[in-house]
């Protein structure tokens, strides 16, 4: 067995763990939602109101692929790859593609029937 091959099933090993920790924490929150509760006896709420409050697997496999991956992107960090910024860079590249193709006419060139009168 090469190297390659030992870290490979490493980190399937390490997933599996953690898909098998992710059943048992779920059947613990399914009994911590029968019996823990907070607030007063008669307006009782329960202390995790969502499963992944109380075991955050989507974080646990990021940690793991990460470390076994260079290239790996995590989940939090494909949602901020697509911030403000890139859509505005990448409408304006779009924009200038549009403009080269001849089919955006630029404000000052138009007519004032184009305009609509201004």
């Amino acid at each position: 067995m090469t190297l390659n091959e030992y870290l490979i099933r490493m980190e399937a090993f390490q997933l599996q763990t953690i898909k098998r920790n992710e059943e048992l924490a779920y059947q613990a929150w399914l009994n911590q939602q029968v019996q823990a509760t907070t607030g007063s006896p008669k307006n009782p709420k329960p202390k995790f109101k969502e499963f992944r409050k109380f075991f955050d697997s989507e974080k646990m496999i990021d940690e793991v692929r990460s470390s076994f991956e260079l290239d790996y992107i995590t989940t939090s960090n494909k949602a901020k790859l697509r911030t403000n910024e890139n859509v505005f860079a990448q409408r304006l590249k779009e924009f200038k593609e549009l403009k080269k193709q001849g089919k955006i006419i630029p404000w000052n060139e138009r007519t004032q029937e184009e305009r609509g009168g201004f």
